[in-house]
Parts: structure tokens; C-alpha cells; sequence
């Protein structure tokens, strides 16, 4: 019998993904079916250092279906945080689900009905087709404390976070879920904010946020003592430089006089965005490249909250994560950055992309690579157009690399052109530093490097940023996760970088429920010790985290 016309129009507005067994082709497409609540002792290869104690926690991405409907997008799914304990010479894992909002809307309804970045909500089967146009009208109550990007613990409190202004108190001993939902905007205006904080020595945590003005959509650094959200306060506010495009920022960098934001031309459309709220749209519809636009760095004075009136821009690119930026004495801006060639990058993390054979020729790759930028922060009015700034500046070159250098040219006396230097080719994502030198003159960087420009990373990597040389630290079982660096005890006493120790969770690469912890000599990138585990539920790969030392009193990354 054929389909009638309002058949057709009813099962074109009710469909829906379903969820489909996956190819074992990448860790990201795991899906944890059960969490393992109750710590798990591990199994100690070689020896963890006595003076290592806390608690590395991570979260990411846990749970890709729910009933018959799946997430689209690796941003989307539901949080699974992730806890390594070390105490007293024991090693312990455990993983819980964020009991948010929006976990429990999900998982009462068995469908997703709140969305995220990538993924918009699923309709309701039984509704009317009358409920379905009306729904167009109707703005849909607004959830978004999946929080699965990254945690803080400044003093006692942690807090899961994600590219939204919600965030979760979680109890950083047991990853129980606190309360109800902190909102940063009810203490601040401001409508979101990003997942990667800065904290000052003082306890004091800075963070860029956004909202609007009549002058059009804003770039915000607000200030949250103690990193308490209650005590939210806006440092300091700049116009973005398109009225109805503000651009995308995951990250941004701080030093000691100033705030970094790199507003590269991938942006979000404000009418895309509105439109989507009434017809079922993601985020990620409302994004959009504009290749032939430049990059603009946005410098803010830390002490007056006032941009520097110098225009600074490049070719254009996209970055997710900012690696260090420091000030130097001849008065320039060193900014390291993992290098992205396009914003169109997002679209690679679609799971539709992620599912496709590495030798597919379609497949959308993953391509990040450690590069500089120089700014000199002097007035150069004196200085003819076209004139390279960065002369015998050491900072822009790597030593013993002859011919590759930053560059800095004098477009006019208020604009000038910037051209990257590459620190290394290899690929360098998730990348970590000493957080003692965050914002500070460094040598040392450690990342997540790859095979193929695809997103499973395999090796972590120790860069040194003065000579451009690695270390790389793989195993052909195991997947690789963001590098994390603790100092020892006696790295501020003795002035060494990189007197400490590197930690990674691995996951295996054929059996989904193990789990190890990795410990790296950060010196010679030699592994000092590993613990293995076995979860109840497949282990799922995670984005961020941060180790909560037992002996300190503020903590930072």
C-alpha cells in the first residue's frame, strides 16, 4: 500500500538516527555502557614516585547513545568523569557519570532530548504533527550542564565545566554530583564561557566569556576568586569586530599584563543561532568559515581592561588550544598555539567522519601543529610600511633551523601583519606545561601527537620550544590521553623546568574495559611506571583534566 502525503510529511518530522553497532576503528567512537562507581585498585608496573600524591581527574565523552537515538558530534555526548587516586602507595580508579540536567532528561525520556554542540534534540515519536509545527514556535527550555569538557579545583571545590555558562559542582573524592547547577551569568552578565581557565598563584581563576551590548556581541575576562562562581566579576570587556559573526574561542592566553583571544574568522552566525532555538537546530549549523579573512589578535591590559590600540593580524587559521604566551624584555608578545589550518576542522569530528576508514579518501583529517607568533607591543610609527619587526629577535627563530623564522610587518602605524613559525611538523594537540611557567618565559611543552592526521592520539610528546627537538613516548596497545605535568617537590627550589613527572590515561586498544595509568619521567620522557585496571563498563576516552596535588594549598593545570 502506498504512503499517503501526511504520512510522508509525519515520518519526515519524526525521524530520527538510531543507534548502530560501531567498527573498532577509533576510541571515540566507544560507548560506555555502565560506569565503575566503586573505586578499583590497580595493578603497579615499575614504581610511582613516593612524592606523588592526589588525584588526577578527567572527563570527556561517555555515553554516545541513549535508547534508540545517537549523538552526532563529539562535543555532545553525555559526561563520564574519570578519577586516578594515588594515596598512601595505592593507585585506584573510578568513573561516574555527571548526574546533570540534562543526564537525567535524557536518560527519563530514552531518547536525547536535550542536544549540544553538534547534535540537535530528538522529537518525541508519539507528538502530533499540530505539536510539531507549533514547537517551531516555541523556544525550547534551555539545559546545558553536560559539562564534559574539563574540571577545576582551585581550594576545596571542583567544578565540571563546558563551552556554556553552567557548570557542576562535583565532589572531587567520590565524582558525586553536588546541588543543582551553578550559572556564572546570574553573577555576572555574561552568556557563556569557556572551558579552560587560567588561575593566578593567588587562587585567583580569569576566564574568557562572552555576552552582548547595543554595540553588538562582546569578548569578556571575568574573575572568580577562589574560583567560587558566587564571586564572579567582569575584569574587562571589548566589542567584537563583526556586529553579527562573533568569532569561536575554546581557549585564550594570560601573562603578567596581559589577556590573549585570538578571534580568527570562524564565527558564529547570530541569525543562524536564533533561527535554530525555534527549528531544532545544533550549534555547529550556525558556524561558519570565512577563509579569506584574517585572524585578529585582541591584546587586553590586564590593569585597565583597554585593548592595545595596535591592530595585529594574520592569515587566517583556527586553534583550539593555546599552549603558553609570554612578555619579553624588548617589549615583545610570544604567543604558542597548536595551529589548525580551518575552522572547518569541527566538521571532522562528526562520527559519521570519525566511522570512515582512515584510508578513505573522503575522510575529514585532523591537522595541529606547535607554531609562534611574535607581537611587537613598542610604538613603531617611526618605522617605514613593510618593515620587518622581528630582526634579531631570538625568539622568533629555532635554534640550529636556519631560513624559518616568525615575522611582524608594518602594515601601518596602527596595523601590523604577523606569519608564524613552526616549532615543529609533528602533530602537537592537548598540549600541557609546567603551569608554574604559565604565562612566563618557558622551554617545554608536552602534547598528543598522532598517525595520519586522524583524531586517536598514539604518542605523547615532549617539545622543547628553544630548539624545536622531541621525545615521544608510544605503545602499539595503547591509545594516548592529554599529557598532564606535576613538578616534584624540589622543581622551585632548583629552578628545573622540567623536574617532574608526566601522567596519561591509556586505553587499550582491544580490550575496551582497561585502563592504565602512565608515569613519565618529564626529564627523559621515560616511562617510570604504569597501573592497570579492568572497568566494569567499556572505558571511553576523555578531553580534559587536572592533577590535585595532596601537599598544595592552591592548584592550578
Amino acid at each position: 500500500m502506498g504512503r499517503s502525503l501526511f504520512s510522508i510529511v509525519i515520518l519526515g518530522l519524526l525521524t530520527f538516527a538510531h543507534a548502530e553497532p560501531d567498527p573498532p576503528t577509533s576510541s571515540w567512537l566507544r560507548h560506555c555502557e555502565k560506569d565503575t562507581p566503586t573505586p578499583v585498585k590497580g595493578v603497579v608496573e615499575g614504581v610511582v614516585p613516593a612524592w606523588l600524591e592526589g588525584r588526577l581527574t578527567r572527563v570527556g565523552p561517555g555515553a554516545r547513545h541513549v535508547g534508540d537515538t545517537s549523538y552526532r558530534h563529539l562535543f555532545d555526548p553525555l559526561a563520564l568523569l574519570h578519577l586516578i587516586t594515588v594515596q598512601g602507595g595505592e593507585v585506584t580508579y573510578t568513573s561516574k557519570y555527571l548526574d546533570s540536567d540534562a543526564y537525567r532528561a535524557n536518560m527519563e525520556a530514552n531518547r536525547i532530548v536535550v542536544g549540544g554542540f553538534g547534535t540537535a534534540p530528538f522529537p518525541d515519536p508519539c507528538r502530533t504533527l499540530f505539536d510539531s509545527v507549533a514547537s517551531w514556535f516555541s523556544r525550547p527550555p534551555k539545559i546545558m550542564d553536560n559539562c564534559l569538557v574539563n574540571v577545576l579545583q582551585v581550594k576545596d571545590q571542583m567544578v565540571a565545566m563546558t563551552e556554556t555558562d553552567e557548570v557542576r559542582v562535583v565532589d572531587p573524592e567520590t565524582l558525586d554530583t553536588l546541588g543543582d547547577k551553578l550559572m556564572i551569568s546570574e553573577y555576572v552578565a555574561v552568556r557563556q564561557a569557556t572551558a579552560h581557565p587560567h588561575v593566578d598563584p593567588d587562587g585567583t581563576v580569569y576566564n574568557l566569556a562572552s555576552s552582548g551590548n547595543r554595540n553588538g556581541p562582546t569578548y569578556n575576562i571575568i574573575s572568580l576568586r577562589n574560583g567560587e562562581i558566587e564571586q564572579a566579576k567582569m575584569e574587562a570587556s571589548i566589542n567584537a569586530r563583526w556586529r553579527f559573526h562573533p568569532g569561536y574561542m575554546h581557549s585564550y592566553a594570560i601573562t603578567e599584563n596581559y589577556f590573549i583571544l585570538l578571534e580568527t574568522p570562524f564565527t558564529f552566525s547570530i541569525g543562524a543561532l536564533l533561527a535554530g532555538q525555534y527549528f531544532g537546530k545544533s550549534f555547529e549549523e550556525a558556524m561558519v568559515w570565512f577563509p579569506n579573512e584574517k585572524v585578529h589578535f585582541r591584546v587586553i591590559d590586564r590593569r585597565t581592561g583597554q585593548e592595545h590600540p595596535t591592530t595585529f593580524t594574520s592569515d587566517a587559521f583556527f586553534t583550539f588550544h593555546h599552549i603558553n604566551a609570554y612578555e619579553t624584555s624588548d617589549d615583545m608578545l610570544v604567543i604558542d598555539v597548536s595551529h589548525i589550518q580551518s575552522g572547518e576542522i569541527v566538521k571532522s569530528l562528526y562520527y559519521s567522519n570519525l566511522k570512515k576508514a582512515n584510508d578513505d579518501p573522503t575522510k575529514l583529517k585532523f591537522d595541529s601543529v606547535a607554531k609562534r607568533f611574535i607581537l611587537p607591543l613598542g610604538d613603531v610609527s617611526g618605522m617605514p610600511d613593510e618593515s620587518e619587526l622581528l630582526e634579531g629577535v631570538p625568539d622568533a627563530k629555532v635554534e640550529n633551523r636556519a631560513g624559518d623564522s616568525a615575522s611582524a610587518k608594518k602594515v601601518s602605524d596602527n596595523t601590523i601583519h604577523l606569519e608564524a613559525l613552526t616549532l615543529n611538523p609533528i602533530f602537537f594537540e592537548m598540549p600541557r606545561i609546567n603551569y608554574d611557567y604559565n604565562g612566563k618565559q618557558y622551554r617545554y611543552a608536552y602534547g598528543a601527537s598522532n598517525e595520519g592526521m586522524v583524531l586517536d592520539f598514539t604518542t605523547l610528546v615532549k617539545l622543547d620550544v628553544k630548539t624545536g627537538e622531541e621525545k615521544v613516548w608510544t605503545d602499539p596497545a595503547y591509545f594516548v590521553s592529554e599529557p598532564v605535568y606535576v613538578a616534584s617537590p624540589d622543581s622551585k627550589s632548583s629552578g628545573v623546568e622540567d623536574d617532574g613527572v608526566v601522567l596519561s590515561l591509556l586505553l587499550h586498544r582491544t580490550n575496551p574495559r582497561l585502563i592504565s595509568f602512565l608515569v613519565l619521567d618529564a626529564q627523559n620522557f621515560n616511562q617510570i611506571a604504569k597501573v592497570d585496571f579492568e572497568a566494569q563498563g567499556t572505558v571511553t576516552p576523555t578531553f580534559h583534566g587536572q592533577f590535585v596535588s595532596s601537599f598544595d594549598q592552591v592548584h592550578g593545570y
